[in-house]
């Protein structure tokens, strides 16, 4: 069987498998990601995103940050690229792929174009998951990292193309087509200096690509079927025969993880672990300097810089990360929009070999805080960033619609998104919640 095959027999079987759990869980990745995308409506970089508009022409969906109603693609393209800008959506470690950005918002724009029911989306959104954590567990996860591949980039088109295929009732058959469709165009690297535009673009070109290549399957077209066999292990330099299959213990939503801090992932373990000696008492604020070891292949995607040319580049600054935890702002995307505050301790970030070892599941971390004067150092290690629960999910999308929200408006929105599977219009969830976004914007 080759690679695309079994991608498609899981992406199918996955929705048909979970149990009531599963299903939840979905639907809370579901408000999680429509938070962050009104969160990032408000980016800087989203005002670039108007000139879609007339690039693409008129349509029937209206879009997020965008006045107007828009096609299908530029809807996909717009919201899965303002899920991700922030940083702050959810993480398959193991896989080193964001599937919410590039799944969630596909499902819903492809709901609302389709007139479906919520529990569609559900279905949709579990499909995709299983897609695009699966391809990228095979090829790696982090090491690729280490290659100059972003990991999204290259496999979220699997993600929106399997949660498309879903939602359009595709066979198996028919699915395998649509990701050999959605691979034709693998690819993505990781910048080395800038992430700026050109990265967060990535998540939602490759979402739209997933989308449309979903909707030519359904018209009859085909693509190789060998494609992640040997033509991207070769490109990708994977050893296939020696990576290990994922979804054996179940489907691979049940491991990603939400996100607490609107940064660069491999951060969050730091944080969780100044934050834990803050409670002991240590004056971090105070440190004469703050050392952040990491993984090596996790050092590729973070930085010390604390004058970042913008905030997508503030997103991934250590310097950054650690002034909002001091600052007490770690969970407000609008700190990172802003200029690092005076007195900020130094920070280096070292790699941390031992730690490699818990790669690829849990991305950890060790910080050791040099207090002034030349006192003996503080030091403190976690294996992996804390997880927020559902009320830390309902908190953290309040706080992203901003302080003039209605709060009951929006605890009505949440309970709605949270029985999805009970929701009889997709289109009228998503456009509801375009309306939220309206009366923030």
């Amino acid at each position: 069987m080759t690679v695309l095959a079994d991608l498609a027999g899981r992406s199918t079987r996955a929705p048909l498998e979970a149990g009531a759990p599963i299903r939840s869980l979905a639907a809370l990745h579901v408000l999680d990601t429509a938070g962050c995308v009104i969160a990032g409506a408000s980016h800087p970089l989203a005002a670039g995103l108007a000139a879609l508009a007339g690039v693409n022409g008129g349509g029937g969906l209206p879009v997020t940050g965008l006045a107007g109603r828009h096609p299908l693609r530029t809807a996909v393209l717009v919201e899965s690229v303002l899920a991700h800008v922030d940083e702050y959506d959810a993480l398959h470690p193991a896989a080193a792929v964001v599937p919410s950005a590039v799944t969630v918002p596909a499902a819903l724009a492809v709901a609302d174009h389709e007139d479906l029911p919520g529990r569609a989306v559900v279905d949709a959104v579990i499909a995709g998951y299983e897609a695009v954590v699966e391809a990228g567990a095979r090829f790696g996860g982090p090491r690729l990292y280490e290659r100059a591949w972003w990991p999204t980039a290259l496999f979220g088109a699997l993600g929106a193309a399997a949660a498309t295929a879903s939602l359009l009732s595709l066979d198996r058959d028919r699915t395998t087509a649509a990701l050999g469709i959605a691979s034709a165009g693998l690819g993505g690297l990781l910048g080395s200096d800038v992430l700026g535009t050109g990265h967060y673009l990535l998540t939602g070109r490759a979402a739209a690509d997933g989308v449309e290549a979903a909707y030519l399957a359904r018209a009859g077209a085909d693509a190789s079927g060998t494609l992640l066999d040997g033509p991207a292990a070769a490109a990708l330099g994977a050893d296939l025969a020696r990576t290990r299959p994922g979804g054996a213990d179940g489907p691979h939503l049940a491991g990603c993880s939400f996100k607490s801090y609107p940064c660069a992932r491999p951060l969050h373990a730091a944080l969780d672990a100044l934050a834990a000696l803050m409670e002991q008492g240590v004056p971090v604020a105070a440190a004469r300097r703050i050392d952040i070891g990491l993984p090596g292949p996790l050092l590729r995607f973070v930085t010390a810089d604390r004058n970042p040319p913008g905030p997508t580049e503030a997103a991934a600054s250590a310097a950054f990360a650690v002034a909002a935890l001091l600052a007490g702002a770690a969970g407000d995307v609008a700190f990172y929009r802003g200029t690092l505050p005076p007195g900020t301790p130094e920070i280096t970030l070292i790699p941390a070999p031992d730690l490699e070892r818990h790669l690829p599941e849990r991305w950890s971390a060790r910080v050791i805080v040099r207090p002034p004067g030349g006192g003996p150092p503080r030091e403190e290690m976690r294996e992996a960033a804390a997880a927020p629960d559902e009320e830390d999910l309902r908190a953290k999308f309040q706080r992203q619609l901003g302080p003039a929200r209605d709060e009951r408006a929006a605890d009505a929105w949440i309970a709605r998104c949270l029985a999805l599977d009970e929701v009889p219009s997709a289109r009228d969830l998503r456009r509801s919640l375009q309306d939220c976004c309206s009366a923030r914007h």
